[in-house]
C-alpha cells in the first residue's frame, strides 16, 4: 500500500475515533451527552461534568432541547440541571463556565422569577409541578437534581473541558 493511502486510512481512523462518544454517553449532532446518575447541587453537577471533560449542557435551539427532553423521558428523570446561571448579574443568564450569552430559551410562564432572591441556576422541569411541560426554570443552586453533561467533539474545534 502506498504511503499516501496509509495516511488517508490513518486520518479516517482518527476522525472515526474522535467522533465516538465515551461509554455511557449519547451522540447527538456535534456533541455527546450524559445524564448524571445521582442528584447533585448545580455546582457539584458542574464539577462531575468537568471530571469527564465536559460541562453542564447548554441548549442552543428547540431541537437540542427536544433531544435532552427525550433523554430525560427515557431515563425517567423529570428535572435536570443545565449549564445556565445568572449568579453574576441577576436576570442575565449565561452558559457557564465560559459566560456565553443565552440566545435560545424555553422558560415556563412566569420564569425566571428569582424566588426569594435565591434562584440563580437553570434547569429543565418536567415534573408534575410544571404540568410535565419540560420547560426551563431558575432554582436555588444548592438544590439537588440530576444533571446533564455536554461534551463537544474536537473535530469541529469545539472541545470542552
Amino acid at each position: 500500500m502506498s504511503q499516501q493511502c496509509l495516511q488517508i486510512l490513518g486520518l479516517c481512523f482518527a476522525v472515526t475515533v474522535a467522533w465516538c462518544c465515551p461509554y455511557g454517553w449519547i451522540k447527538h449532532g456535534p456533541a455527546c451527552y450524559h445524564l448524571g446518575p445521582e442528584e447533585e447541587s448545580w455546582f457539584d453537577g458542574m464539577k462531575m461534568c468537568q471530571i469527564h471533560g465536559s460541562v453542564l449542557a447548554s441548549v442552543e435551539n428547540q431541537e437540542e432541547h427536544n433531544f435532552i427532553v427525550s433523554l430525560m423521558r427515557n431515563t425517567h428523570k423529570s428535572i435536570v440541571w443545565l449549564g445556565g446561571s445568572d449568579w453574576n448579574v441577576e436576570g442575565s443568564f449565561v452558559w457557564e463556565p465560559y459566560g456565553d450569552q443565552i440566545t435560545y430559551t424555553n422558560f415556563s410562564p412566569g420564569e425566571p422569577n428569582d424566588y426569594k432572591n435565591s434562584e440563580d441556576c437553570l434547569l429543565i422541569d418536567g415534573s408534575s409541578h410544571k404540568n410535565s411541560t419540560f420547560t426551563w426554570d431558575d432554582r436555588n443552586c444548592q438544590d439537588s437534581h440530576f444533571y446533564v453533561c455536554k461534551q463537544m467533539d474536537d473535530i469541529t474545534g469545539n472541545l470542552i473541558g
